[in-house]
């Protein structure tokens, strides 16, 4: 007879994964460059400044859960250490590491520049190679035209 409760633990855990993942896949494959494509810039930087806090909230309760039931699975039934389980833990410390450096520090500064009506981020603007504007800094922002 299966463990349900594991099946249930790690059927949560593996779906906070995906909604992580895919989420940021989705967005940074389908959802950006088909705004950029659609929309004039600022209409899509709008339309991104809107997803983006949703999105993050997403983010934060993924990483909740996952560190929960990671937590558990270890706790009742991976109690053997392994290479592979170690390599998972630390897959999962460095994704949840990039998210606490989005939370403290990128959307702070993004809202402060949002606030001061800095326009410094020019959704979808690639820059080439030997344009004026490329490497420039305005404080730690790149200025991008």
């Amino acid at each position: 007879m299966p463990n349900l409760a594991y099946l249930a633990v790690n059927g949560t855990y593996v779906t906070a994964l995906a909604v992580w993942v895919g989420g940021m896949v989705a967005f940074a494959f389908l959802f950006a460059p088909t705004l950029v494509a659609a929309l004039p810039r600022e209409d899509a930087g709008r339309v991104v400044a809107a997803f983006l806090p949703r999105f993050r909230n997403t983010v934060l309760l993924c990483v909740v859960v996952l560190l929960v039931t990671s937590g558990v699975k270890f706790a009742l039934w991976e109690m053997n250490l392994s290479p592979w389980l170690l390599m998972r833990w630390a897959a999962l410390a460095v994704m949840a590491g990039l998210a606490a450096y989005d939370f403290s520090i990128l959307a702070p500064r993004l809202a402060a520049a949002k606030a001061a009506g800095d326009n410094s981020f020019n959704f979808g603007t690639k820059l080439k190679r030997g344009s004026p504007q490329r490497g420039k800094k305005r404080g730690r922002v790149y200025r991008i035209k």
